[in-house]
């Protein structure tokens, strides 16, 4: 595995959750991030072998790398000159003054939440993000991504034209059962599995994918194929078994309906 010798100058972004605090670098053209809870980067490499077998057209490649000795991944920057990325919770922030999960907080149905969301989005600049979110959740369930929040959800804005453009999906490092922490490496796959909590619209994976339409689709065979050549751990365990789980849920793309 190829390790990058990053400067301090090329760290521009420290970034803070319940996580811990990751930093990131950013160079050439490209962002870095190291593992800091286990290995996100390979549930990142993971999660780009499965969305390169999917209907999904716009996503984000991740490469397993070393950052300063430490494992970790990189991505390429999706922005082209003249772009901006703006996050669903920045965009609401900015209209109405209000948090967009705090404000979803307040709603009891699944349907209605994303419908809010849905619909702010039409209002304010007119763009259907129906498509994006459908196939984004429905990719966070089978990868059992527990990160989905509303500053990974959002748009691309061309600040020369004016025109908006739904985002490519990213950030996917939280999945896989990726983080230690959360996760204990001495306890069953299958009951950490049972312990992942969703959002940003339910604690529910498969409710919220479910109330938003899955129209994922899968090249199983494809997939399966690559599957195969990688190295046995814990992330391909449990991304084997989501499989087995969503063959029944996600359609096969090579099965004529």
């Amino acid at each position: 595995m190829k390790n990058f010798r990053l400067s301090p100058q090329a760290m521009v972004m420290i970034a803070g959750s319940s996580k811990g605090t990751q930093p990131k670098y950013y160079e050439d053209g490209y962002w870095y991030k190291s593992n800091i809870n286990g290995y996100e980067g390979l549930a990142e490499h993971l999660a780009t072998t499965v969305l390169s077998h999917s209907n999904v057209s716009y996503y984000i490649p991740y490469e397993q790398y070393k950052i300063n000795g430490k494992d970790g991944c990189r991505s390429k920057n999706f922005l082209n000159d003249g772009e901006t990325f703006l996050s669903f919770e920045r965009l609401f922030q900015a209209e109405t003054g209000m948090s967009l999960a705090n404000h979803i907080m307040t709603m009891q149905e699944i349907g209605d939440k994303i419908k809010f969301v849905k619909d702010f989005m039409m209002d304010s600049l007119k763009i259907n993000i129906s498509d994006y979110l459908s196939k984004t959740l429905s990719l966070d369930a089978l990868l059992l991504n527990s990160d989905r929040h509303f500053n990974n959800l959002g748009i691309v804005a061309n600040l020369n034209t004016g025109e908006y453009r739904c985002a490519p999906v990213f950030d996917n490092g939280d999945s896989l059962l990726s983080s230690f922490a959360k996760y204990p490496p001495d306890v069953p796959v299958e009951e950490n599995m049972e312990n992942v909590v969703g959002c940003p619209f339910s604690a529910s994976l498969y409710a919220q994918a479910k109330a938003a339409g899955i129209s994922l689709k899968l090249d199983y065979t494809g997939l399966m194929a690559d599957l195969e050549r990688e190295p046995e751990t814990r992330a391909l365990t449990v991304l084997k078994k989501q499989l087995d789980t969503y063959r029944k849920i996600i359609p096969d793309m090579s099965v004529k309906r």
